[in-house]
Protein backbone atom coordinates (compact mmCIF):
# COMPACT_ATOMS: atom_id res chain seq x y z
CA UNK A 1 0.00 0.00 0.00
CA UNK A 2 1.40 3.36 -1.02
CA UNK A 3 1.20 6.34 1.29
CA UNK A 4 1.80 10.05 0.91
CA UNK A 5 3.01 12.21 3.78
CA UNK A 6 1.61 15.71 4.18
CA UNK A 7 2.72 17.81 7.14
CA UNK A 8 3.84 14.72 9.04
CA UNK A 9 0.64 12.72 8.52
CA UNK A 10 0.48 9.63 6.27
CA UNK A 11 -2.46 9.23 3.87
CA UNK A 12 -3.58 6.32 1.64
CA UNK A 13 -5.86 6.28 -1.39
CA UNK A 14 -9.53 5.61 -0.71
CA UNK A 15 -9.20 2.26 -2.50
CA UNK A 16 -6.64 1.12 0.10
CA UNK A 17 -8.38 2.54 3.18
CA UNK A 18 -9.68 -0.11 5.58
CA UNK A 19 -13.44 -0.39 5.98
CA UNK A 20 -14.34 1.70 2.93
CA UNK A 21 -17.51 0.50 1.22
CA UNK A 22 -17.73 1.34 -2.47
CA UNK A 23 -21.34 1.85 -3.52
CA UNK A 24 -23.37 3.73 -6.08
CA UNK A 25 -26.29 3.60 -3.61
CA UNK A 26 -25.63 6.61 -1.43
CA UNK A 27 -27.07 9.03 1.07
CA UNK A 28 -26.24 12.61 0.10
CA UNK A 29 -26.34 15.46 2.57
CA UNK A 30 -26.94 18.74 0.77
CA UNK A 31 -27.08 22.34 1.90
CA UNK A 32 -30.01 23.73 3.89
CA UNK A 33 -30.60 20.41 5.65
CA UNK A 34 -31.77 18.41 2.63
CA UNK A 35 -30.89 14.70 2.75
CA UNK A 36 -31.41 12.32 -0.17
CA UNK A 37 -30.80 8.63 -0.85
CA UNK A 38 -30.52 7.13 -4.28
CA UNK A 39 -28.23 5.69 -6.94
CA UNK A 40 -25.43 8.01 -8.08
CA UNK A 41 -25.51 7.94 -11.88
CA UNK A 42 -23.15 10.87 -12.48
CA UNK A 43 -20.80 13.15 -10.60
CA UNK A 44 -19.39 16.34 -12.04
CA UNK A 45 -18.12 19.60 -10.64
CA UNK A 46 -19.13 18.84 -7.05
CA UNK A 47 -22.68 17.87 -8.07
CA UNK A 48 -24.20 14.39 -8.03
CA UNK A 49 -27.25 13.11 -9.91
CA UNK A 50 -29.29 10.46 -8.10
CA UNK A 51 -31.71 8.08 -9.85
CA UNK A 52 -34.60 6.39 -8.00
CA UNK A 53 -34.03 8.97 -5.27
CA UNK A 54 -35.93 9.68 -2.08
CA UNK A 55 -35.88 12.60 0.34
CA UNK A 56 -35.10 11.50 3.88
CA UNK A 57 -37.90 13.29 5.70
CA UNK A 58 -37.83 11.93 9.24
CA UNK A 59 -36.19 9.57 11.69
CA UNK A 60 -36.53 9.22 15.44
CA UNK A 61 -34.43 6.18 16.26
CA UNK A 62 -31.57 8.06 17.93
CA UNK A 63 -29.06 6.80 15.34
CA UNK A 64 -28.77 10.02 13.33
CA UNK A 65 -28.43 10.01 9.58
CA UNK A 66 -25.49 7.57 9.67
CA UNK A 67 -27.84 4.80 10.85
CA UNK A 68 -29.42 4.82 7.39
CA UNK A 69 -26.24 3.19 6.03
CA UNK A 70 -27.22 -0.21 7.45
CA UNK A 71 -30.08 -2.19 5.94
CA UNK A 72 -31.44 -3.25 9.32
CA UNK A 73 -32.23 0.39 10.23
CA UNK A 74 -33.80 1.45 6.91
CA UNK A 75 -37.35 0.97 8.23
CA UNK A 76 -36.70 3.53 10.98
CA UNK A 77 -36.53 6.34 8.41
CA UNK A 78 -39.33 8.04 6.45
CA UNK A 79 -38.29 8.19 2.79
CA UNK A 80 -40.37 10.11 0.25
CA UNK A 81 -39.70 8.99 -3.36
CA UNK A 82 -38.86 11.89 -5.68
CA UNK A 83 -37.43 10.31 -8.87
CA UNK A 84 -34.22 11.71 -10.33
CA UNK A 85 -32.53 14.53 -8.44
CA UNK A 86 -29.45 16.61 -9.22
CA UNK A 87 -27.81 17.79 -6.00
CA UNK A 88 -25.59 20.76 -6.79
CA UNK A 89 -24.16 21.48 -3.34
CA UNK A 90 -23.03 18.23 -1.70
CA UNK A 91 -21.85 18.53 1.90
CA UNK A 92 -21.26 14.79 2.48
CA UNK A 93 -21.92 11.41 0.91
CA UNK A 94 -22.48 8.14 2.82
CA UNK A 95 -22.29 4.72 1.13
CA UNK A 96 -25.44 2.67 1.77
CA UNK A 97 -25.21 -1.07 2.34
CA UNK A 98 -28.74 -1.98 1.19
Amino acid sequence: METININGKDYVSVEDAPGVVESDHVCVIATNGWIFEGYAVSREGGAVTLAAASVVRRWDNGRGIGGLAKAEHKGDYTLDPCGTVRVCAVVAEIALEW
